[in-house]
C-alpha cells in the first residue's frame, strides 16, 4: 500500500504491469518538450557565437550596432504600448460581454457565440485583409477612417489591428472565469435585496478577479504577438509601424539575421514570462 501511495502514476495506471503504457504516453510527450527546447536553445546559441568580423558575440555585435540597437527598442516600446492599449480596451469589452454570454439567456446565443469566436479561427492574413477591406471600401469604414480616426497606415492600425483578434481571446477566457462563479453566490445577494449590477460588481467580478487578470495578460501576449494583421491595416513603416513581429520580418527579409533571431529570443522570453505569470494567478483553466 506504501508503493502505491509513493507513485500516484503508477497507482492512477494500475502498477507496474502498466510500464508499457506510462512509456508509451510518455515518449511523446518527452519528444515535443525535447523539440521546442531545441528550437530555443539553437537560437540563443547562435546569437552567443563569436561573430567572424569583430570576434564578439552576434548579440554584443548587435547591441553595438547603434541603427539596429534604436530599431529594436523603438520597435519593442511601440509593441508595449500598442499591445497594452488594445489589452485594456479588449477586458473592458470582454467583462460585461463575456457575463452575458455566461449568465444571461440572450436570443440566438449559439450564432453570437460563433460569430465572437470567429477572430480565433480566421486565418491572421485573411483577418488583416478583411480589416483593410472595411476601412478602406466599406461606407461605415470610410465614414470612421475620415472622420473619427485614421487607421489606416497609422499606429492606431496598429491598436485596432491587435483588438480585433484579442479581444474575440479576453471574451473566451474571462467567460471561462466566470463560468468557474457559482451563480447560486449572486442569487443568495438578489434575495437579500441588492441589484443585479450590486451582486456583479461585489461578488462575481471579485471572485473572478484571477481569472479576469488571467485573460488580461494572455490577451496583451496575443496582442504583442500579431503579425499579418498588423501588417496589412497597418503596413511595415520602421520607424512608424514596425513592431517587434513585423521589425523581425524586415530584419530577415534583409539579411540581418542577428538582428531578427535577437527580436526572436526577446519575444520568446516575454513570452515565456507571460505565462509564468499567468500560472501564478491560477489560470490553467483560462485558454480558450
Amino acid at each position: 500500500m506504501g508503493a502505491l501511495d509513493s507513485s500516484p502514476v503508477t497507482d492512477a495506471l494500475g502498477g507496474r504491469s502498466d510500464r508499457p503504457l506510462r512509456w508509451g504516453i510518455s515518449l511523446p510527450l518527452v519528444a515535443y518538450v525535447a523539440l521546442i527546447v531545441c528550437v530555443l536553445t539553437a537560437n540563443v546559441v547562435w546569437l552567443a557565437r563569436p561573430h567572424p568580423d569583430t570576434g564578439q558575440s552576434y548579440l554584443a555585435s548587435l547591441y553595438a550596432n547603434d541603427a539596429l540597437r534604436g530599431e529594436i527598442g523603438y520597435a519593442l516600446k511601440l509593441s508595449m504600448v500598442s499591445s497594452l492599449i488594445s489589452a485594456i480596451i479588449a477586458t473592458l469589452l470582454a467583462i460585461p460581454s463575456a457575463y452575458a454570454l455566461s449568465r444571461l439567456r440572450v436570443p440566438f446565443r449559439a450564432l453570437i457565440d460563433t460569430i465572437v469566436d470567429l477572430p480565433l479561427v480566421i486565418p491572421p492574413l485573411i483577418a488583416g485583409i478583411a480589416l483593410l477591406l472595411f476601412f478602406r471600401q466599406s461606407g461605415m469604414g470610410q465614414w470612421i477612417e475620415n472622420h473619427l480616426l485614421p487607421v489606416v497606415y497609422t499606429q492606431q492600425g496598429i491598436v485596432v489591428a491587435q483588438f480585433f483578434i484579442a479581444s474575440a481571446f479576453a471574451i473566451r477566457a474571462v467567460k471561462a472565469a466566470f463560468d468557474q462563479v457559482n451563480p447560486r453566490f449572486e442569487a443568495v445577494a438578489r434575495s437579500l435585496g441588492a441589484s443585479g449590477l450590486h451582486a456583479f460588481v461585489t461578488i462575481s467580478l471579485p471572485l473572478a478577479k484571477s481569472g479576469v487578470i488571467a485573460g488580461f495578460i494572455m490577451t496583451w501576449a496575443r496582442a504583442i504577438g500579431e503579425f499579418a494583421p498588423i501588417m496589412m491595416v497597418a503596413g511595415s513603416t520602421p520607424g512608424k509601424t514596425n513592431v517587434l513581429p513585423i521589425s523581425a520580418f524586415l530584419n530577415m527579409s534583409a539579411g540581418n539575421v542577428e538582428a531578427a533571431i535577437a527580436i526572436v529570443v526577446l519575444m520568446v522570453a516575454i513570452a515565456a514570462g507571460t505565462l509564468v505569470l499567468f500560472k501564478q494567478l491560477g489560470g490553467q483553466g483560462y485558454i480558450w
